[in-house]
């Protein structure tokens, strides 16, 4: 493959290229058109995938002011070349439309990187705890010390961490670890005394307080009950929160990422997102749903109410739109097992929704009202549901709320959906509506869910074959920083169905190349609501594109390598709106997902 990597410097053939580098700006259209109607920036000599219905494969496409003017043949894409434009000779590479991640948290994922948190992403108890001691001792005196990435069913010791193993090191400093999932927060006694939880708090609707055989607090908190925590947990400041959008574009730059969807944003959010788009400094296209100002998800009525009465967002929506609300069903279907299950997990329990109420029934009814608020707003709704029966809840909800006028208008969506049964995923076809799969959780959880949830259903999760036979769009996210946001791992998993291991997953749930790029590319602008202008390849579209470091097809159609390499295929370019806006071989080390920070276990709200 080193064959094929070129730097810019070397295929650039314009008598005067643009600045190497360069990064977009402002909306479409982009900078001024070049001279006599000549393209600004030409691709020619590989493979583009135009991602269209007929899928075709071209050989060359020509941008101008932002848009695709030209995709064709190297003969037909002569004539838009003139004196200024920027043209790259391909040498075979792999052309796609930008990749948009239908669900990540932009803001959490910079975040979760180094200096913000440590990196407790790590194979003991005893590890964990002797990074924390590093942290406390280059920490101010009582200073909170925040980490994130623990994942309990990787630890040697074989049970769940306790508040006594972070007491060891930290007994003066307050301590809050999230796990891979952000559904657990494991803290110190410091943390409880600060928050006031005792044997005898009451657990918040929708979470739970671990408690040991003496009903005192064990230092984990599940679901909402994290709360009572982070409620007393500094935030991080305005500009620490601009720089985790730097950091986070940076990362998904480098891997073809032009746009994705920011599920659950607060008001302060809100304005940074909006005031980096307003001053064209955004550099990828962000979709995003609403959240409490107080960064946590609705549990009942009233608190959509309080998401609605906030002041609209007004930018340029092909750069930042505020589309609808995000709400929360149920947690996840891990250790935890805090996702609404229809049968009982292994061990026993099955998990509850979220909502505000006392039993499943009102719990419920309280979920169908909060969707329908919003659904009578004019607004989009994604729902995270994990569980059949959580899954089952929202379908019937979406299914309430829609009229003979707006199947095709509103377009919610399942967010996860892992365990969505054919019945269920039917209904949401009926309805218009979307389910976002995510692969790269599965990859990572796969070998570890038979435990949890028993072979068959473990096998089924993230049930891809199944929601396309069914009718229903559906997208692939990362869900980052609870994972990597690597799309091309996602698009492996897709069509492997394997975990870490190696061993396969439900193979009857695996989809081919064709779709499996769909739903990273069309499928993503169909829940944006902007496959009119993004996520194909044709003249007129947004020039967003992702450039592969190697021939993804061969000359049947069918994939030219092993399923398992595709991973590890570089990213060359990418182009947002007709600029480069990432080149390998220009890129500083930085532009990779981050150092000191293990991208497959990064956490996040999901």
């Amino acid at each position: 493959m080193d064959d094929l990597h070129i730097g810019r410097r070397g295929v650039l053939r314009g008598v005067a290229a643009v600045a190497a580098g360069s990064v977009v700006a402002g909306a479409l259209p982009g900078r001024a058109g070049a001279a006599n109607g000549a393209a600004e920036l030409v691709l020619h000599g590989g493979q583009v995938l135009v991602m269209d219905r007929r899928f075709t494969v071209a050989e060359a496409v020509a941008m101008r002011n932002g848009r695709v003017v030209h995709v064709g043949d190297d003969r037909s894409v002569r004539r838009f070349i003139g004196r200024r434009t920027e043209v790259i000779n391909l040498r075979g590479r792999t052309v796609l439309p930008g990749i948009n991640d239908s669900h990540l948290h932009g803001l959490r994922t910079g975040l979760s990187l180094p200096p913000y948190n440590v990196n407790v992403d790590l194979a003991s108890i005893v590890d964990v705890a002797a990074v924390v001691g590093e942290a406390v001792a280059q920490a101010e005196p009582g200073a909170w010390v925040r980490g994130k990435g623990w994942d309990d069913a990787k630890f040697a010791e074989g049970r769940p961490p306790t508040r006594a193993d972070l007491d060891a090191v930290a007994p003066n400093h307050p301590v809050a670890l999230l796990d891979w999932s952000n559904h657990q927060l494991w803290v110190n006694s410091k943390a409880l005394e600060i928050a006031g939880v005792t044997a005898t708090t009451p657990a918040p609707p929708g979470g739970v307080i671990v408690k040991d055989p003496a009903g005192e607090p064990t230092g984990l908190l599940l679901e909402t009950a994290m709360g009572l925590v982070n409620a007393h947990i500094p935030p991080f400041t305005e500009e620490e929160q601009a720089d985790a959008i730097e950091k986070t574009i940076d990362v998904l730059l480098s891997l073809g990422i032009t746009s994705y969807t920011e599920p659950g944003l607060g008001e302060t959010a809100r304005r940074l997102y909006a005031d980096k788009a307003g001053n064209g400094s955004l550099r990828v296209r962000v979709t995003a749903l609403a959240n409490r100002a107080d960064d946590t998800y609705p549990v009942s009525v009233d608190q959509v109410r309080e998401i609605l009465a906030a002041p609209p967002v007004r930018t340029d929506p092909r750069w930042f739109a505020m589309t609808g609300v995000k709400l929360r069903a149920d947690g996840v279907p891990i250790a935890s097992r805090t996702a609404w299950m229809r049968e009982p997990y292994i061990g026993g329990g099955r998990g509850s929704l979220v909502t505000a109420g006392d039993t499943d029934e009102e719990r419920a009814a309280e979920l169908t009202a909060m969707i329908r608020l919003v659904h009578q707003a004019g607004l989009q709704v994604g729902t995270h549901a994990t569980g059949d029966a959580a899954i089952d809840a929202v379908a019937a909800a979406y299914a309430r709320c829609r009229t003979r006028h707006d199947r095709h208008r509103s377009r919610h969506y399942v967010i996860h959906g892992d365990f969505a049964w054919p019945e269920t995923l039917r209904l949401l076809a009926w309805n218009g509506c979307g389910v976002s799969l995510n692969p790269n959780i599965k990859h990572l959880i796969a070998d570890s869910q038979p435990a949890v949830v028993g072979a068959e259903r473990a096998a089924y999760q993230t049930p891809y074959r199944s929601a396309l036979r069914a009718g229903v769009t559906v997208t692939s996210a990362s869900d980052a920083p609870n994972v990597s946001p690597d799309w091309r791992q996602g698009l492996e998993t897709a069509l492997l169905r394997e975990g870490g291991s190696g061993a396969v997953s439900g193979p009857d749930e695996r989809i081919g190349l064709r779709d499996a790029l769909r739903t990273y590319t069309t499928a993503a602008a169909w829940q944006d609501n902007a496959e009119n202008w993004k996520g194909t390849l044709r003249p007129g579209m947004a020039a967003d594109v992702c450039v592969l470091d190697h021939r993804l097809l061969d000359d049947r159609g069918r994939l030219a390598m092993d399923p398992h390499d595709i991973s590890a295929v570089p990213v060359a370019w990418t182009v947002v709106g007709g600029t480069v806006a990432y080149d390998a071989s220009d890129a500083a080390p930085a532009a990779t997902v981050a150092a000191g920070a293990r991208p497959e276990h990064m956490c996040a709200h999901c």
